[in-house]
């Protein structure tokens, strides 16, 4: 528990999580969006060599064509839409399917070093007083008189004689 709540209180750990976390995800949705831009150009690329695809888009989805060819037209761009947007959720369940790969990588760039055993730090750490010198005690304050709960401040305000006038009382008066 002590381990736990040190890990907690050093602020080196949270930056190296957080720095890992935002590049790996960064790395995972960068890689996703040119997966999926690459996609969207090949659906673009495909619903042009469909026949009278042009005159769809020319005459805002309702072109001067037959009726069962239209249906067909329809049927064509439907299926053509299924396919990309599996093709997208495949690229993103690919994409995510790596990050623990990503992670990794990230986490592998991180470089810190640890002290050596020897290091006067590591052999005598100062937790409070030093080892080798004399534990020095402070003397009482005079200035400070514990007795009366007035400090040197309080002392000092009420030696001035200065306090604020009488304030008005509210009463009867003369007109």
């Amino acid at each position: 528990m002590a381990l736990d709540q040190a890990v907690a209180r050093w602020a080196g750990m949270q930056q190296i999580r957080d720095w890992v976390l935002n590049h790996a995800r960064d790395q995972v949705l960068n890689t996703f969006q040119q997966l999926r831009a690459a996609r969207y150009e090949a659906h673009l690329a495909y619903l042009q060599t469909l026949p009278c695809y042009t005159l769809f888009q020319r005459y805002s989805n309702n072109p001067p064509i037959p009726q069962p060819q239209l249906q067909n037209l329809y049927h064509q761009i439907s299926q053509a839409q299924a396919v990309f947007q599996a093709g997208i959720d495949e690229d993103w369940r690919r994409s995510c399917l790596r990050y623990p790969d990503v992670l990794d990588y990230y986490f592998s760039l991180v470089d810190f070093t640890l002290p050596d055993s020897r290091d006067l730090a590591v052999r005598e750490p100062r937790f409070g007083a030093p080892l080798k010198e004399a534990r020095k005690i402070k003397a009482r304050r005079d200035s400070v008189d514990l007795g009366s709960g007035q400090g040197k401040k309080g002392k000092r305000r009420s030696s001035r004689g200065r306090t604020p006038p009488a304030a008005p009382m509210p009463g009867s008066y003369r007109r």
